[in-house]
């Protein structure tokens, strides 16, 4: 019997050590976040700005902090949501460009990033919470309309506005830039392409993946899924991605186009990297984005 008990606590502690233990370290990796410094200013770009502090919706113990950047007789509002490891100034051409097209903007750091308070990365699921806090917030203070509020985000921001946005009748369109399907395939499909694990083993690491996040973290990695929140919109969303995106592939694109129930206002880029549409095709991506939130508002003509 000692013998039995002795060989059933090595049999765990090897199940600990050579499943749980990458298990572990994986979430750990996928779910930190590092603070990237802010560098720009709404002012560098000749943009009047106010320094804005709110909370995310049901966590008043966090506060965000953002900029409100008006533009003259608005037609709406872009609440603008970065990615992983940036903050509220990752791209102000952008922001620039829209306020010049008539939008105000709302950009603003999410939890543990930018000036924000430290708080843990809730993989998306929390985030929601951070993104509905900035609409609420546009809603009572800056006083922008039912119908007009809009969310652009980009990356992991991309996938946050996808799940923030669905069944809020306040917010007139979505235009998500290189979002994920479903981050549990996304993880996997990193573990693959970055360790010497072949698809098939990433994949069985999976279950650990889901029991350590849910059980270090509270939260359910097989719950962030974009692509399920994408299939719930009554109206076109805006789509964009680049086709030769390594790191969240065309395929995840293709994933949420599927989901839809209405066709969206999609272009794929060529020869970009992750999340350079913007940059590479800077131009076209402005009129792309501006002319998707005025046709929401039905300001384009007909033929537009």
């Amino acid at each position: 019997m000692k013998r039995i008990l002795i060989c059933a606590g090595v049999a765990v502690l090897l199940f600990i050590v050579g499943y749980l233990g990458p298990s572990w370290y994986i979430v750990n990796q996928s779910l930190e976040v590092e603070v990237a410094p802010i560098e720009e200013r709404p002012g560098d770009y000749g943009l009047a700005y106010e320094d804005i502090e709110f909370s995310p919706r049901d966590w008043p113990d966090i506060t965000l902090r953002g900029w409100w950047i008006p533009a003259k007789e608005p037609k709406g509002v872009v609440i603008r949501v970065h990615g992983v490891d940036s903050n509220k100034a990752a791209r102000l051409g952008l922001v620039q460009a829209l306020v010049n097209g008539g939008y105000s903007v709302f950009t603003f750091d999410l939890r543990g990033h930018g000036e924000s308070d430290e708080a843990a990365m809730g993989a998306g699921l929390h985030e929601v919470d951070d993104v509905r806090g900035a609409v609420d917030y546009v809603a009572a203070e800056r006083g922008a309309e039912e119908g007009k509020i809009f969310l652009h985000g980009l990356s992991f921001g991309a996938a946050i506005v996808l799940m923030a946005g669905a069944g809020d009748s306040r917010i007139g369109g979505v235009f998500a830039d290189s979002s994920f399907a479903a981050l549990g395939d996304m993880i996997v499909q990193e573990v693959a392409d970055r360790t010497f694990l072949p698809e098939f083993g990433a994949a069985a690491l999976r279950p650990g993946m889901v029991w350590v996040s849910q059980a270090t973290r509270g939260i359910d990695l097989n719950a962030v899924r974009p692509e399920d929140a994408a299939g719930g919109y009554a109206y076109p969303l805006g789509l964009a991605h680049c086709r030769a995106d390594e790191r969240i592939g065309i395929e995840h694109l293709a994933r949420i186009r599927i989901a839809l129930n209405v066709p969206p206002r999609l272009t794929v880029y060529e020869d970009c990297a992750h999340g350079d549409a913007w940059s590479d095709y800077t131009d076209h991506y402005e009129l792309f984005v501006i002319n998707y939130y005025d046709e929401l508002l039905g300001l384009l003509p007909e033929d537009g």
